[in-house]
């Protein structure tokens, strides 16, 4: 039996779920614009042992933290499929990309479809501990912009391979009985907007080289994936004042390593292939509730040697400082992407809600050596009036790491950044976060 590629079966999928869209007749809507959006302002000190890197001193820091604005056009079809069409822009001054969303939306008894740039089931479909947490979003909020994390620590809130809101097409099939099924095809996760087709390097999104405490700055260099498919499978279930809700997801791509920097040379890493997944459960008792959550990155996006290739042309040289094309990578292909783990509880009661979690990550820089991180995070909110929120966060943190670790990101720091700063060996210390939020 001929054997169908992945691009064909969701052509295949996306034509039988029109297919199926129009046996139904009813009343059609015309399209309506709804406008609502959400920001976050918040103050925040901290106390840490490492003040490198500007992060000293006891001034208060003032951040915008998640700000959106959504235009939202909906309608419905006289077939009875709903149809969707939203922007959102990110509105913190000086944020990357400032249309952060852009995508259109059909639904009906056949499930849900989303064309262009949105989150997938990697974003929407988990429930941890990590997600009860209020505040200034915890873990993965304001304290990763205030804390030193130590060298070769993995932050470990979303597994290695996610594709945040790059150009994809996501299908969530009907709830059946509890189970609800979503499945994601992103062709390279680089690529938003119109840019042209070019798999050679990272694209418009060099961000998605998301592999923290693996590559030295992922921001400008790190690795990107080309046809990556995210599956998840969620249960939700209630009964009386219980509530349960269980989350699998998973994610396989072709990884691929471009210096960013240094593109017009291709350089390139052979990598391990991103292979990863996250479990994850919540419990909820009227107003209580209790989840944990597991990530498992084994490999994924991991150099497989320390060998470097020019142009496709193999070299054995290995990344020795101070070579030409040095990318820093040490003996991190002996290592692995790390694991991830989380438990939280939330209590609402009246206006307040209180919330904590603890979460905790483990990776292996090289055969031998590691590098962990410990965070307690506690959270309590007062919505004082519809659409008007009040909160308190305090995010205590320990990390912990390896002279290996900490001489491959200063090597990076000395020769590609220039601005003298110093990787950061052990840490610990407190964030103190205080803000408020509005939504409509």
């Amino acid at each position: 039996m001929k054997r169908i590629s992945r691009t064909k079966l969701l052509a295949l999928l996306t034509v039988s779920v029109f297919a199926s869209s129009v046996m139904a007749e009813g009343k059609a809507e015309a399209p309506v614009l709804k406008i609502n959006g959400f920001t976050s302002m918040a103050g925040y000190g901290v106390s840490q042992q490492r003040k490198d890197n500007g992060a000293g001193g006891t001034d208060p820091q003032i951040n915008i933290g998640a700000s959106d604005l959504y235009f939202t056009v909906t309608g419905k079809a006289a077939n009875g499929m709903e149809y969707k069409y939203r922007v959102n822009f990110e509105t913190i001054p000086g944020s990357s990309f400032y249309v952060n969303k852009n995508y259109v939306e059909l639904s009906g008894d056949f499930g849900t479809t989303q064309f262009g740039q949105v989150a997938g089931p990697d974003d929407v479909m988990p429930m941890s501990g990590a997600n009860l947490i209020g505040g200034a979003n915890g873990i993965d909020g304001t304290l990763n912009s205030a804390y030193n994390y130590s060298a070769g620590v993995i932050k470990g809130v979303n597994f290695i391979g996610e594709t945040k809101k790059a150009a994809k097409i996501v299908f969530y099939s009907p709830e059946v009985m509890g189970f609800q099924l979503g499945v994601a095809y992103t062709p390279n996760t680089s690529h938003m907007g119109d840019a042209g087709k070019n798999n050679a390097y990272a694209g418009s999104n060099p961000k998605v080289g998301n592999s923290s405490g693996i590559y030295p700055n992922t921001k400008k260099t790190g690795p990107y994936g080309l046809r990556n498919v995210t599956v998840g499978l969620t249960y939700k279930g209630f009964h009386e004042k219980w509530s349960y809700e269980l989350a699998a997801v998973g994610v396989v791509e072709k990884s691929v390593y471009s210096d960013f920097n240094n593109f017009k040379d291709q350089r390139r890493v052979p990598l391990n292939n991103a292979k990863s997944y996250q479990l994850s459960a919540c419990v909820g008792y009227d107003k209580l509730k209790v989840a944990a959550g597991w990530i498992d990155n084994g490999k994924s996006r991991l150099p497989k040697d320390n060998s470097l290739s020019f142009n496709g042309s193999a070299s054995q040289d290995t990344f020795a400082q101070g070579d030409v094309g040095q990318l820093y990578l040490g003996n991190t292909y002996l290592g692995n992407s790390g694991t991830a783990w989380n438990v939280g509880t939330s209590y609402t009661v009246g206006a307040y809600q209180f919330a904590t979690a603890y979460h905790r990550t483990d990776r292996k820089t090289d055969a031998v050596s590691g590098a962990n991180s410990d965070i307690v995070a506690a959270s309590v909110d007062l919505s004082v009036l519809q659409g008007l929120k009040f909160f308190g966060e305090v995010d205590f943190v320990r990390t912990r790491t390896n002279q290996n670790a900490i001489a491959v990101q200063q090597a990076y720091m000395n020769n590609q950044e220039g601005k003298g700063n110093k990787a950061i060996g052990n840490n610990s210390g407190a964030v103190f976060i205080l803000g408020t939020s509005v939504s409509f």
